[in-house]
């Protein structure tokens, strides 16, 4: 299972200085802008927001899914960026207010729009495809943030365990910076107020979870993985040369260690594959093995020789 990618095909190598450009130094919004969101004050204690396109498919399934949870929120938004197939009523019939955004869809933006729109202490921002199969998700995700030191809780799109189940500074310090995300805006609850600090970065083409949670955990707080059974309903094409020029330039900007295998190691397992495939035909998971490693290869290269030219002086 991978995570969206609804501006990939904005970023490919082809227009990967755009990308380049836009992973900069994290900075909040932009003076003025945030008084153009109209926050609200948070009512309530638990907000769900859902944000859709045409999502009369998978709606059902996330919306019966969210029904069933032991502990029910307080309050569920859906953000509309243009549907014509009847999802709106369907997040309605659910208790959902609906408020439309007009503008091109845009990670961040939308995100920003949502949450300033959904007076809640906690927000989970939930993707309109990913279905919460354990009836006691949100319940465990919300007593992560029980924790005054948590910023933040998702579950993991992998089920890699090289980082702990709480997230801190010092071991992102000892660890380094690994091409997997720390905290996913498809399932992760998060502390409103924190945002208000610290709205998602618009600069950004995507990965604006990654980069909010980092800085997070910069900031001294804690980023945990809740584990509990999902689906996502939609495939994507697997979006981790994104996210590794992403980690690159982080690692970069925070004196991280980017945790990979560098330029000899992905070039002898390169090397190694193509020997293998000569006695033996590529399995599909193996095939997807090749494409990680080229991708790792390519985004530290796309860095390498673009950082410099998109460093702010």
């Amino acid at each position: 299972m991978m995570p969206s990618t609804h501006s990939l095909t904005l970023i490919s190598p082809s227009n990967s200085s755009i990308l380049m450009h836009a992973i900069r130094k994290h900075a909040p919004a932009a003076q003025g802008e945030q008084s153009l969101w109209q926050i609200e004050p948070a009512r309530f204690r638990l907000g769900v927001v859902i944000r859709f396109k045409d999502s009369a498919r998978t709606l059902p399934a996330v919306l019966d899914a969210l029904r069933a949870q032991t502990l029910q929120p307080d309050f569920i938004l859906g953000v509309d960026s243009g549907s014509s197939d009847g999802s709106p009523a369907l997040l309605q019939a659910a208790g959902a207010t609906i408020i439309p955004w007009l503008a091109p869809y845009h990670h961040s933006k939308v995100l920003n729009f949502a949450l300033a729109h959904c007076p809640a202490e906690r927000i989970l921002v939930l993707s309109s495809h990913t279905v919460l199969l354990a009836a006691d998700a949100l319940a465990k995700l919300n007593a992560a943030l029980d924790d005054p030191r948590t910023a933040c809780a998702s579950n993991r799109w992998t089920p890699d365990t090289y980082y702990t189940n709480a997230i801190t500074w010092q071991e992102l310090r000892a660890k380094g910076l690994k091409f997997a995300t720390i905290y996913s805006n498809s399932f992760g609850l998060l502390r409103r107020a924190l945002w208000e600090e610290l709205p998602f970065d618009e600069t950004l083409p995507g990965m604006e979870d990654y980069v909010w949670a980092v800085e997070q955990v910069r900031r001294g707080h804690t980023c945990r993985f809740v584990e509990f059974e999902f689906s996502y309903q939609r495939q994507d094409h697997v979006r981790w040369f994104v996210l590794t020029c992403c980690a690159f330039r982080l690692a970069d900007q925070y004196a991280l260690r980017p945790y990979w295998l560098g330029v000899r190691g992905s070039l002898w397992r390169i090397l190694r594959w193509g020997w293998q495939r000569l006695r033996l035909p590529a399995t599909s998971d193996e095939r997807a093995q090749l494409q990680l490693l080229w991708d790792h290869l390519l985004a530290f290269l796309l860095w390498r020789f673009n950082h410099s030219k998109t460093d702010d002086p």
